[in-house]
């Protein structure tokens, strides 16, 4: 289910956008869907979203289990699991009942696990803290005296 580009034949997933593709709009796919280009807006599969690495993905996802392997600036609602691949940039909450980070990853949001009903609520518009901020706040903790 979470097999690499390599390992994955094109059975597997029902839905490609491929590299050099940029596709804006809302999507429901029965079955699973591919990013390898971009895409901006919101998907809704009833299996796997796979965000290949060149793939970015602008936009909220309500999913059976995501591999992100690429870059997602959004929520990400999984009933199941959701693998962050080495390299992969995820900004966005996520509700889960799995989680898998590999070393290498950004990970920047908030994570619920465990059995999940709702959807996280989209926060576009709130602003995000920069990585160069949260990198200040890092260092601003680790020189307080506890």
């Amino acid at each position: 289910m979470f097999a690499r580009d390599e390992e994955r034949t094109a059975g597997d997933v029902n839905t490609i956008i491929g590299e050099g593709t940029i596709l804006k709009g809302d999507v429901k796919v029965e079955g699973s869907i591919q990013v390898d280009g971009e895409f901006e807006g919101t998907i809704d599969a009833t299996d796997t979203l796979v965000i290949g690495e060149s793939g970015k993905v602008d936009g909220d996802v309500t999913v059976a289990n995501a591999a992100i392997g690429g870059r997602m600036y959004g929520n990400v609602f999984a009933s199941g699991k959701i693998e962050l691949q080495r390299g992969s940039q995820l900004l966005g909450d996520i509700k889960t009942r799995g989680l898998v980070i590999e070393d290498g990853v950004v990970f920047q949001g908030n994570c619920q696990m465990g059995d999940v009903d709702d959807a996280p609520v989209r926060r576009r518009g709130e602003s995000e803290p920069a990585l160069d901020e949260v990198a200040v706040e890092e260092e601003e903790y680790e020189d307080a005296d506890l």
